[in-house]
Protein backbone atom coordinates (compact mmCIF):
# COMPACT_ATOMS: atom_id res chain seq x y z
CA UNK A 1 0.00 0.00 0.00
CA UNK A 2 2.37 2.71 -1.17
CA UNK A 3 1.63 6.37 -0.67
CA UNK A 4 -1.67 7.09 -2.34
CA UNK A 5 -3.04 3.58 -1.86
CA UNK A 6 -4.54 3.45 1.56
CA UNK A 7 -7.02 4.65 4.22
CA UNK A 8 -8.40 7.95 3.16
CA UNK A 9 -11.84 6.87 1.91
CA UNK A 10 -14.94 7.62 3.92
CA UNK A 11 -16.75 4.84 5.82
CA UNK A 12 -13.96 2.24 5.76
CA UNK A 13 -15.11 1.20 9.22
CA UNK A 14 -18.37 -0.06 7.79
CA UNK A 15 -16.46 -2.75 5.94
CA UNK A 16 -15.68 -4.47 9.20
CA UNK A 17 -18.97 -3.66 10.93
CA UNK A 18 -21.27 -4.61 8.09
CA UNK A 19 -21.94 -8.17 9.22
CA UNK A 20 -23.36 -6.92 12.52
CA UNK A 21 -25.95 -4.50 11.12
CA UNK A 22 -29.33 -4.88 9.45
CA UNK A 23 -30.54 -3.21 6.26
CA UNK A 24 -33.43 -3.19 3.82
CA UNK A 25 -33.47 -5.81 1.07
CA UNK A 26 -32.61 -4.28 -2.30
CA UNK A 27 -35.07 -4.49 -5.12
CA UNK A 28 -34.59 -3.87 -8.80
CA UNK A 29 -34.63 -0.62 -10.75
CA UNK A 30 -33.82 0.65 -14.24
CA UNK A 31 -30.47 2.26 -15.01
CA UNK A 32 -30.08 5.52 -13.14
CA UNK A 33 -29.22 9.06 -14.20
CA UNK A 34 -26.59 10.84 -12.15
CA UNK A 35 -26.44 14.56 -11.43
CA UNK A 36 -23.15 16.17 -10.29
CA UNK A 37 -23.28 17.16 -6.62
CA UNK A 38 -19.79 18.14 -5.43
CA UNK A 39 -16.09 17.34 -5.55
CA UNK A 40 -14.22 16.20 -2.43
CA UNK A 41 -10.49 15.75 -1.94
CA UNK A 42 -10.65 12.30 -3.51
CA UNK A 43 -13.94 11.94 -5.39
CA UNK A 44 -16.43 13.47 -7.75
CA UNK A 45 -19.80 12.93 -6.09
CA UNK A 46 -23.04 12.57 -8.02
CA UNK A 47 -26.64 12.10 -6.90
CA UNK A 48 -29.36 9.90 -8.41
CA UNK A 49 -32.59 11.90 -8.28
CA UNK A 50 -34.50 8.85 -9.50
CA UNK A 51 -33.63 7.04 -6.27
CA UNK A 52 -35.54 9.52 -4.08
CA UNK A 53 -38.32 7.86 -2.10
CA UNK A 54 -40.08 8.62 1.15
CA UNK A 55 -39.90 5.87 3.77
CA UNK A 56 -42.62 5.06 6.36
CA UNK A 57 -40.43 6.87 8.91
CA UNK A 58 -40.53 10.03 6.83
CA UNK A 59 -36.94 9.79 5.62
CA UNK A 60 -35.82 10.46 2.06
CA UNK A 61 -33.73 7.76 0.38
CA UNK A 62 -30.95 8.57 -2.07
CA UNK A 63 -28.00 6.94 -3.82
CA UNK A 64 -24.73 8.88 -4.04
CA UNK A 65 -21.92 7.90 -6.41
CA UNK A 66 -18.26 8.46 -5.45
CA UNK A 67 -15.90 8.40 -8.46
CA UNK A 68 -12.14 8.71 -7.76
CA UNK A 69 -10.56 11.84 -9.22
CA UNK A 70 -7.63 9.87 -10.62
CA UNK A 71 -5.60 6.68 -10.45
CA UNK A 72 -3.94 7.46 -7.08
CA UNK A 73 -7.35 8.00 -5.52
CA UNK A 74 -8.69 4.82 -7.13
CA UNK A 75 -5.80 2.82 -5.69
CA UNK A 76 -6.48 4.32 -2.29
CA UNK A 77 -10.06 3.13 -2.40
CA UNK A 78 -9.17 -0.27 -3.89
CA UNK A 79 -6.93 -0.97 -0.93
CA UNK A 80 -9.39 0.58 1.51
CA UNK A 81 -12.25 -1.66 0.48
CA UNK A 82 -10.16 -4.74 -0.24
CA UNK A 83 -11.31 -4.91 -3.86
CA UNK A 84 -8.46 -4.71 -6.38
CA UNK A 85 -10.85 -4.15 -9.28
CA UNK A 86 -12.55 -1.20 -7.55
CA UNK A 87 -13.55 1.58 -9.94
CA UNK A 88 -16.03 3.57 -7.83
CA UNK A 89 -18.51 3.06 -5.02
CA UNK A 90 -22.13 3.95 -4.27
CA UNK A 91 -23.62 4.89 -0.92
CA UNK A 92 -27.31 4.57 -0.10
CA UNK A 93 -28.69 6.91 2.55
CA UNK A 94 -31.85 7.69 4.39
CA UNK A 95 -32.03 11.39 5.23
CA UNK A 96 -34.27 12.83 7.92
CA UNK A 97 -34.90 16.30 6.54
CA UNK A 98 -36.64 17.68 9.63
CA UNK A 99 -33.87 16.57 11.99
CA UNK A 100 -30.99 17.21 9.55
CA UNK A 101 -29.61 13.73 10.16
CA UNK A 102 -28.85 10.66 8.09
CA UNK A 103 -28.09 6.96 8.24
CA UNK A 104 -25.90 5.11 5.73
CA UNK A 105 -27.67 1.88 4.79
CA UNK A 106 -25.55 0.38 2.00
CA UNK A 107 -22.23 0.68 0.22
CA UNK A 108 -21.90 -0.99 -3.18
CA UNK A 109 -18.38 -1.46 -4.56
CA UNK A 110 -18.43 -1.24 -8.36
CA UNK A 111 -15.80 -2.79 -10.60
CA UNK A 112 -15.17 -3.05 -14.35
CA UNK A 113 -18.17 -2.99 -16.64
CA UNK A 114 -20.40 -1.79 -13.82
CA UNK A 115 -20.24 -5.11 -12.00
CA UNK A 116 -21.03 -4.97 -8.29
CA UNK A 117 -18.05 -6.52 -6.50
CA UNK A 118 -19.38 -6.29 -2.96
CA UNK A 119 -22.25 -4.93 -0.89
CA UNK A 120 -21.64 -3.71 2.66
CA UNK A 121 -24.48 -3.08 5.06
CA UNK A 122 -24.71 -0.06 7.29
CA UNK A 123 -27.55 0.93 9.58
CA UNK A 124 -27.49 2.09 13.15
CA UNK A 125 -28.75 5.33 14.67
CA UNK A 126 -29.17 8.57 12.75
CA UNK A 127 -26.13 10.84 12.74
CA UNK A 128 -26.15 14.62 12.54
CA UNK A 129 -25.41 16.08 9.12
CA UNK A 130 -22.47 18.49 9.35
CA UNK A 131 -23.01 21.86 7.64
CA UNK A 132 -21.12 22.06 4.37
CA UNK A 133 -20.57 18.30 4.15
CA UNK A 134 -21.43 16.14 1.16
CA UNK A 135 -24.56 14.92 2.96
CA UNK A 136 -25.55 18.51 3.71
CA UNK A 137 -25.34 19.32 0.00
CA UNK A 138 -27.34 16.20 -0.82
CA UNK A 139 -30.01 17.11 1.73
CA UNK A 140 -30.32 20.57 0.22
CA UNK A 141 -31.04 18.91 -3.13
CA UNK A 142 -33.45 16.18 -2.03
CA UNK A 143 -35.37 17.58 0.92
CA UNK A 144 -37.30 20.33 -0.93
CA UNK A 145 -38.80 17.65 -3.18
CA UNK A 146 -40.58 16.08 -0.19
CA UNK A 147 -41.48 19.03 2.02
CA UNK A 148 -45.23 18.49 1.71
CA UNK A 149 -45.29 14.79 0.83
CA UNK A 150 -47.32 12.30 2.85
CA UNK A 151 -45.51 9.30 4.31
CA UNK A 152 -46.29 6.10 2.33
CA UNK A 153 -47.77 3.03 3.98
CA UNK A 154 -45.52 0.53 2.20
CA UNK A 155 -41.90 -0.21 2.96
CA UNK A 156 -39.37 1.39 0.60
CA UNK A 157 -36.73 -0.84 -0.94
CA UNK A 158 -33.27 0.25 -1.96
CA UNK A 159 -32.83 0.24 -5.75
CA UNK A 160 -30.40 -2.20 -7.34
CA UNK A 161 -27.25 -0.31 -8.24
CA UNK A 162 -25.63 -3.04 -10.34
CA UNK A 163 -26.28 -1.21 -13.63
CA UNK A 164 -25.48 2.23 -12.28
CA UNK A 165 -22.23 2.65 -14.17
CA UNK A 166 -20.30 1.01 -16.97
CA UNK A 167 -16.55 0.67 -17.44
CA UNK A 168 -14.64 -0.77 -20.38
CA UNK A 169 -13.26 -4.02 -18.96
CA UNK A 170 -11.28 -4.78 -22.09
CA UNK A 171 -9.49 -1.41 -21.97
CA UNK A 172 -8.68 -1.74 -18.27
CA UNK A 173 -7.26 -5.20 -18.83
CA UNK A 174 -5.16 -3.97 -21.74
CA UNK A 175 -3.85 -1.06 -19.68
CA UNK A 176 -2.75 -3.35 -16.88
CA UNK A 177 -1.14 -5.81 -19.25
CA UNK A 178 0.70 -2.97 -20.96
CA UNK A 179 1.97 -1.69 -17.61
CA UNK A 180 3.21 -5.11 -16.58
CA UNK A 181 4.89 -5.66 -19.94
CA UNK A 182 6.59 -2.27 -19.84
CA UNK A 183 7.71 -2.76 -16.26
CA UNK A 184 9.12 -6.20 -17.06
CA UNK A 185 11.12 -4.79 -19.95
CA UNK A 186 12.50 -2.09 -17.69
CA UNK A 187 13.68 -4.62 -15.11
CA UNK A 188 15.49 -6.48 -17.89
CA UNK A 189 17.28 -3.39 -19.14
CA UNK A 190 17.83 -1.95 -15.64
CA UNK A 191 18.12 -4.96 -13.33
CA UNK A 192 19.83 -2.90 -10.62
CA UNK A 193 17.14 -0.24 -10.57
CA UNK A 194 15.08 -0.31 -7.40
CA UNK A 195 12.48 1.91 -9.07
CA UNK A 196 12.07 -0.58 -11.93
CA UNK A 197 11.32 -3.47 -9.57
CA UNK A 198 9.05 -1.28 -7.47
CA UNK A 199 7.09 -0.27 -10.57
CA UNK A 200 6.78 -3.90 -11.60
CA UNK A 201 5.46 -4.75 -8.15
CA UNK A 202 2.97 -1.91 -8.41
CA UNK A 203 1.80 -3.12 -11.82
CA UNK A 204 1.22 -6.62 -10.47
CA UNK A 205 -0.44 -5.07 -7.40
CA UNK A 206 -2.92 -3.22 -9.59
CA UNK A 207 -3.36 -6.31 -11.75
CA UNK A 208 -4.47 -8.31 -8.71
CA UNK A 209 -1.49 -10.69 -8.88
CA UNK A 210 -0.25 -10.69 -5.27
CA UNK A 211 2.38 -13.44 -5.51
CA UNK A 212 4.10 -11.82 -8.50
CA UNK A 213 3.89 -8.45 -6.75
CA UNK A 214 5.53 -9.87 -3.63
CA UNK A 215 8.40 -11.30 -5.68
CA UNK A 216 8.96 -8.01 -7.50
CA UNK A 217 8.88 -6.11 -4.21
CA UNK A 218 11.44 -8.57 -2.84
CA UNK A 219 13.82 -7.50 -5.60
CA UNK A 220 13.12 -3.83 -4.86
CA UNK A 221 13.74 -4.33 -1.15
CA UNK A 222 16.99 -6.19 -1.83
CA UNK A 223 18.22 -3.01 -3.47
CA UNK A 224 16.66 -0.63 -0.92
CA UNK A 225 15.65 -2.38 2.32
CA UNK A 226 14.58 0.85 4.05
CA UNK A 227 11.76 1.75 1.64
CA UNK A 228 8.72 1.99 3.91
CA UNK A 229 6.32 2.44 0.99
CA UNK A 230 7.40 -0.79 -0.67
CA UNK A 231 7.21 -2.60 2.66
CA UNK A 232 3.63 -1.38 3.09
CA UNK A 233 2.70 -2.43 -0.43
CA UNK A 234 4.23 -5.86 -0.01
CA UNK A 235 2.48 -6.22 3.32
CA UNK A 236 -0.82 -5.54 1.61
CA UNK A 237 -0.08 -8.34 -0.84
CA UNK A 238 0.78 -10.75 1.97
CA UNK A 239 -2.50 -9.85 3.60
CA UNK A 240 -4.39 -10.47 0.38
CA UNK A 241 -2.90 -13.98 0.32
CA UNK A 242 -4.03 -14.50 3.91
CA UNK A 243 -0.52 -14.38 5.39
CA UNK A 244 -1.39 -11.97 8.17
CA UNK A 245 1.78 -12.61 10.18
CA UNK A 246 4.04 -11.58 7.31
CA UNK A 247 1.79 -8.66 6.48
CA UNK A 248 2.06 -7.37 10.04
CA UNK A 249 5.83 -7.90 10.03
CA UNK A 250 6.09 -5.70 6.95
CA UNK A 251 3.93 -2.97 8.42
CA UNK A 252 5.85 -3.00 11.71
CA UNK A 253 9.19 -2.85 9.91
CA UNK A 254 7.96 0.08 7.85
CA UNK A 255 6.88 1.78 11.07
CA UNK A 256 10.33 1.32 12.63
CA UNK A 257 11.89 2.93 9.57
CA UNK A 258 9.35 5.78 9.54
CA UNK A 259 7.78 6.08 13.02
CA UNK A 260 5.32 8.75 11.89
CA UNK A 261 4.15 6.89 8.80
CA UNK A 262 0.35 7.14 8.99
CA UNK A 263 -0.20 4.34 6.51
CA UNK A 264 1.89 1.94 8.58
CA UNK A 265 0.12 2.90 11.80
CA UNK A 266 -3.27 2.34 10.23
CA UNK A 267 -2.23 -0.99 8.74
CA UNK A 268 -0.72 -2.25 12.00
CA UNK A 269 -3.97 -1.44 13.76
CA UNK A 270 -6.13 -2.96 11.05
CA UNK A 271 -4.33 -6.32 10.87
CA UNK A 272 -4.06 -6.64 14.63
CA UNK A 273 -7.75 -5.86 15.11
CA UNK A 274 -9.49 -7.63 12.27
CA UNK A 275 -7.11 -10.38 11.20
CA UNK A 276 -5.25 -11.39 14.37
CA UNK A 277 -7.83 -10.46 17.04
CA UNK A 278 -5.33 -8.39 19.01
CA UNK A 279 -7.51 -5.42 19.77
CA UNK A 280 -5.24 -4.01 22.47
CA UNK A 281 -2.34 -3.65 20.04
CA UNK A 282 -4.67 -2.25 17.41
CA UNK A 283 -5.95 0.44 19.75
CA UNK A 284 -2.39 1.37 20.66
CA UNK A 285 -1.51 1.90 17.00
CA UNK A 286 -4.69 3.85 16.28
CA UNK A 287 -4.20 6.14 19.28
CA UNK A 288 -0.70 6.89 18.01
CA UNK A 289 -2.28 7.62 14.64
CA UNK A 290 -4.55 10.25 16.18
CA UNK A 291 -1.57 11.93 17.82
CA UNK A 292 -0.36 12.73 14.30
CA UNK A 293 -3.62 13.24 12.42
CA UNK A 294 -7.01 14.27 13.78
CA UNK A 295 -8.57 16.04 10.82
CA UNK A 296 -8.53 13.71 7.81
CA UNK A 297 -11.25 11.30 6.76
CA UNK A 298 -9.02 8.44 7.86
CA UNK A 299 -8.60 10.03 11.28
CA UNK A 300 -12.37 10.09 11.68
CA UNK A 301 -12.49 6.42 10.75
CA UNK A 302 -9.78 5.62 13.28
CA UNK A 303 -11.63 7.60 15.94
CA UNK A 304 -14.72 5.55 15.17
CA UNK A 305 -12.77 2.31 15.64
CA UNK A 306 -11.48 3.51 19.00
CA UNK A 307 -14.93 4.58 20.17
CA UNK A 308 -16.45 1.23 19.20
CA UNK A 309 -13.72 -1.16 20.30
CA UNK A 310 -11.90 0.78 23.00
CA UNK A 311 -14.58 0.38 25.66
Amino acid sequence: MKTGRTTTCRFVGLMMLAAFMGVVVPGSAPAVQWRPLTRTTHHDVALDMDSLKLTPLGRVTVWLRFTPLGEPQRKLAATEYGEKLYRLHLEYYEIDCSEQSDVLQLIDIIGPDGKRLARMKGGGPLAAIFPGSTLDLAAQKVCPSFENEAVPDEEVEAPDSSDATKTDTRQISEDIRARISGALQKTQTEPDSQAAWRDLGNAYYDGDQPQQAIEAYDRALALSPEDADVLNDQGAMYRQLGDFTRALANFEKALKIAPNNLESLYNVGYVNAFDLNRMGRALEAWRRYLELDRTSETARQVQGFIERYGK
